[in-house]
């Protein structure tokens, strides 16, 4: 009874140990208690020496060798004929050389390839037994490595942190109270560490991992002539994430619709982004509505294992695709893509549609293109003829111009006209322009009844007010701007008739300005910039030398949308004014240059047969000059006139009573014939005016 005792004492430690033990009991074989294969596996390189323990004196029962020795058990090992557990088992005998029993333990002095197997221990008397099994892993080193990856531990060290590394399980090969020299490499190489990296008796520590510590850590001791070698590989994270995974595709702030065909097959491939969590594997699924793909009865559809697409210092972004075979209209909504992590779960949607008919689309887009086609084509159409398509419609749909309905001339023509020591070629094809090409023009060709000052209004002391009157019952005005022009300052006249000046202002006429030149290295063209800004209705016109006097040149057509709007008449007469025409100045006439001379000889015959010669004279020098001074000289130009149409008659104004300059008509002609040559002139005969008189006009217009 007492020789049980001490067994009795075992059997209680035992079920005091069980509660801390991790591996199951296999149960009873043979009246012994089998507590299967320990966790714990011993790995040795081929050449280096290793101990086996008796893993139940180190956790299954309460005692130690020693103690079991003393109440009569006795502990035998015994090797498997293989790696697994119920193989074939026989005793071991020991040499006491290379491999040897001390105590709780097997020596290997050193380890060879064969000697890889699983070991049991059993400890023993006639009414007790119990037996455990431990795992021999013996390799050989890795190609020009002094380590074998199989036989390696693992570490892992968070970016940015610090990270201790020891040299496993060497409490064998060390005395007691003794410091270990241990030496170690990195991937079997003697390194310089830096400075944050420190070494002590069996540990290396890192004080700030960083991403370039990954790598084979292996330390190196002494023990009885043999090496003995640890290897550890330390890998390096990110720092721990707090934030959940993030969809990648499709968006998760963003709807994706699909329009497929009916028929085919579908792929639908959602990716996410996980940060490092730890040894959480990421999760990522689809659903359709609130269904899981697996729990939906179509075995069409079906979604994919989860593949790591990469992976960096623990974060890893992964896939998972979503397949349906042969789409049916079932299958047609929405689908949703869940990432989720101990942090929180992210998602994403995509709407599946039938997709429209190809047909349909194409002949829309078609149909679409054609009239963008149509479209550009009528707007450079539009672009490139305007003048034209504008002049066309008010042709055949335009009515008389009601702008100005009542007054009587369609335009003012303003011109300065060139002295005669001023002439040069450019000047004389500029002074042929404004003085014979527009007003034939546009008074013979096109039909339009301008007003001319220099051949339609006799200078007297209200000139100013009759060109102000004159341009009020024209509805344009037309300005030949020149270089003479703005050197003459033509406009000076709206500075001294404020009526003018405010209608133009106003807007109440509309002006044509038509550029002869290029001003800008002629003169100072912010005067021109001045006269444009003071107009409010302006048309401008460029006439580009004798290239723009053919009458179908862009020139007159953009002149005649510029001016009133006018039917062409089928007999075209002259608008000069003459004594049958009514005007402005309808109490005035002016007098032929024939009748003039005729009246003239009759009434200084008779008087003064004596200045008939020096009035003949006189009135010869004077035509010379007006012939060579006229608007109306002899120029070879070619125009389309209407048959019949002559230029108009060459007036000569001659100086005339006061009263009639005023616009006072006389009780008949005789009476005027009568009173201009009695009383005013006295024996003094009727003479042409002078070119310096006749100018006066030109200076101004």
């Amino acid at each position: 009874m007492t020789a049980l005792n001490p067994v009795l004492f075992l059997l209680c430690g035992v079920s005091v140990s069980l509660t801390l033990k991790v591996v199951s009991k296999r149960g009873s074989v043979d009246g012994c208690t089998d507590w299967s294969v320990d966790y714990l596996k011993y790995r040795v390189l081929h050449g280096e020496p290793v101990r086996i323990k008796c893993a139940l004196f180190y956790g299954y029962i309460r005692a130690n060798y020693t103690q079991a020795q003393s109440i009569g058990l006795s502990l035998m090992w015994y090797r498997s004929s293989g790696l697994g557990h119920g193989d074939f088992e026989e005793p071991i005998s020991f040499d006491g050389v290379r491999m040897s029993k001390e105590e709780d333990a097997i020596w290997f002095r050193p380890a060879e390839l064969q000697d890889a197997s699983l070991y049991s221990c059993v400890l023993r008397n006639s009414t007790f037994c119990m037996k455990v099994s431990m795992t021999l892993l013996v390799a050989d080193n890795d190609t020009a490595g002094c380590y074998n990856s199989k036989l390696r531990y693992t570490e892992k060290g968070e970016l940015g942190k610090s990270k201790d590394i020891s040299c496993p399980d060497i409490q064998d090969y060390v005395q007691p109270g003794e410091k270990p020299q241990i030496t170690w490499y990195k991937e079997c190489n003697v390194q310089q560490w830096r400075s944050s990296v420190l070494q002590t008796a069996d540990m290396l520590s890192i004080q700030e991992v960083k991403e370039d510590d990954i790598g084979n850590y292996t330390c190196e001791l002494v023990f009885g002539g043999f090496q003995v070698r640890r290897t550890t590989y330390l890998s390096v994270t990110a720092p721990l994430t707090e934030e959940p995974p993030r969809i990648l595709f499709p968006s998760e702030n963003k709807l994706l619709t699909m329009d497929v065909q009916l028929g085919n097959m579908l792929n639908l491939t959602c990716r996410a982004f996980f940060g490092y969590s730890g040894d959480i594997s990421p999760l990522v699924y689809w659903m359709k509505g609130e269904k899981f793909i697996e729990d939906m009865d179509q075995s069409r559809i079906r979604e994919s294992e989860i593949k790591t697409v990469r992976e960096h210092l623990g974060e890893q972004e992964v896939s998972i695709t979503l397949t349906i075979d042969s789409l049916e209209e079932i299958d047609l909504g929405n689908y949703s893509c869940y990432a989720e992590n101990g942090n929180g779960r992210r998602q994403a949607n995509v709407q599946i549609g039938k997709r429209v008919e190809l047909m349909y689309t194409v002949e829309l887009a078609g149909g679409l293109g054609a009239i963008l086609l149509l479209l550009a084509l009528l707007l450079s159409v539009y672009k490139c003829y305007r003048i034209e398509l504008l002049l066309c419609y008010r042709h055949h749909f335009g009515g008389e111009d009601t702008d100005g309905e009542n007054k009587e001339y369609d335009a003012y023509l303003s011109y300065s006209k060139v002295e005669l020591d001023q002439w040069g070629q450019e000047l004389q094809e500029e002074e042929r322009f404004a003085l014979e090409i527009l007003p034939d023009v546009l008074e013979k060709h096109y039909g339009y009844k301008l007003f001319i000052p220099d051949r339609d209004l006799i200078p007297t002391s209200t000139y100013i007010e009759d060109v102000s009157r004159c341009i009020d019952m024209s509805k344009r005005l037309i300005i030949v701007l020149t270089p003479s022009y703005v050197l003459r300052r033509g406009w000076s006249i709206f500075e001294l008739e404020s009526r003018l000046r405010n209608s133009l202002v106003s807007g109440d006429i509309k002006v044509i300005l038509i550029e002869c030149a290029d001003l800008r290295g002629v003169i100072n063209y912010q005067e021109v910039e001045e006269l444009k800004q003071s107009i409010k209705c302006l048309s401008v016109v460029h006439w580009n030398g004798p290239q723009s006097n053919k009458p179908g040149s862009r020139f007159w057509k953009q002149l005649r949308y510029t001016m009133p709007y006018r039917r062409p008449q089928q007999t075209l007469t002259n608008h000069a004014l003459d004594a049958s025409e009514p005007g402005p100045f309808a109490d005035l006439q002016t007098v032929s240059a024939i009748s003039m001379a005729t009246a003239t000889s009759a009434a200084l015959a008779p008087a003064h047969p004596e200045l008939r010669p020096s009035l003949r004279s006189s009135y010869r020098s004077h035509s010379l000059a007006r012939q060579k001074h006229s608007h109306y000289r002899c120029y070879d130009y070619e125009l389309p006139f209407t048959a019949g149409g002559t230029l108009p008659p060459q007036h000569t104004y001659c100086n005339l009573p006061l009263t009639l300059m005023n616009g006072q008509r006389p009780v008949n002609n005789k009476t005027l014939r009568q009173h201009s040559l009695d009383e005013h002139h006295g024996n003094n005969a009727m003479l042409p005016l002078l070119p310096r008189e006749t100018s006066i006009s030109s200076v101004i217009w």
